[in-house]
């Protein structure tokens, strides 16, 4: 995202002209876009720039440059010669990215240096001086970044599984005929969650129960439908909307939708994980069954 440009109070109005690019996911306070404005404040009033455009991607991960709006677009502008500034000002190493190839990440950093446009990293313990020792520091933050994400990656699906295993539920909507349920560490109920409604405390859990009664008693006349009845997909969607029963989200029921719950193993006590993989914002995979 591109704001206009922003002259930070204190900045020495001669000095040398500089962009800002923030960034933050949800993975650390530290890494507000707030903070991250303050500290790169800081660096330049000490080294004499004057912000005057900033570049923002919020709530976005660093793993690649898709869907990062404000990246793109500070590449864009420095590329096409529309950029107004001789120096990138970032937080860190992290917030450029946590590209999982660092070729990536000095890649995007080169684009600028050969626009003669230099990227500062304002916490980090080194000069991006093109030195031996600041490429060596340079080249393990970016290691450092990339592993970070592939080792926070690794304890979430280690937990997603255990969850599973337990069988509690790990996100999302609870499909038709059932519902959410909050529990405490030890299982007890606290209270059923609504639609958008999530957990607030680590402790807490999620399992599904039962949803109303007329809403099991579709779901059992769906599944006598098509094995008992030899009913199809589309003749099962027919009836359903013609005796004016609803889907629980207000729409027409559809072929998908029925095939959706004849497929779904939750109603058979089954709680399915990892059958398609997406680690890493990586191509997806099917697990083989």
């Amino acid at each position: 995202m591109r704001e206009q440009p922003l002259i930070v109070p204190g900045v020495i109005a001669n000095g040398q002209r500089a962009a800002q690019y923030l960034r933050m996911s949800t993975d650390h306070q530290k890494y507000s876009i707030d903070n991250q404005r303050t500290v790169i404040a800081d660096y330049a009033v000490r080294r004499g720039l004057t912000i005057v455009r900033t570049y923002t991607d919020a709530g976005r991960s660093g793993l690649r440059i898709i869907g990062r709006d404000g990246l793109q677009g500070l590449i864009d502008d420095v590329q096409s010669g529309r950029a107004d500034f001789e120096t990138i000002l970032v937080y860190d190493v992290s917030r450029w990215g946590r590209f999982q190839d660092v070729d990536e990440s000095a890649y995007y950093e080169f684009i600028g240096k050969r626009a003669g446009v230099q990227v500062h990293y304002c916490t980090d313990e080194f000069e991006n001086d093109g030195s031996l020792t600041s490429t060596i520091l340079k080249n393990m933050k970016r290691v450092m970044a990339g592993d970070y994400s592939r080792q926070l990656s690794r304890r979430m699906f280690v937990a997603q599984c255990h969850m599973t295993e337990l069988g509690l539920w790990r996100g999302g909507s609870a499909s038709y005929g059932l519902r959410r349920l909050l529990v405490d560490a030890n299982g007890r109920p606290i209270m059923e969650l609504e639609r958008g409604q999530r957990k607030t405390i680590s402790t807490e859990r999620v399992v599904l129960k039962p949803g109303p009664a007329d809403e099991i008693t579709t779901i059992k006349r769906i599944f006598r439908s098509f094995v008992l009845g030899g009913k199809s997909y589309t003749e099962i969607a027919d009836a359903l909307n013609n005796d004016k029963i609803s889907n629980g989200l207000d729409r027409p029921w559809s072929t998908q939708t029925i095939i959706h719950i004849l497929s779904n193993e939750v109603y058979i006590g089954n709680v399915v994980f990892n059958r398609t993989s997406f680690k890493l914002k990586q191509k997806a995979r099917h697990q083989s069954t």
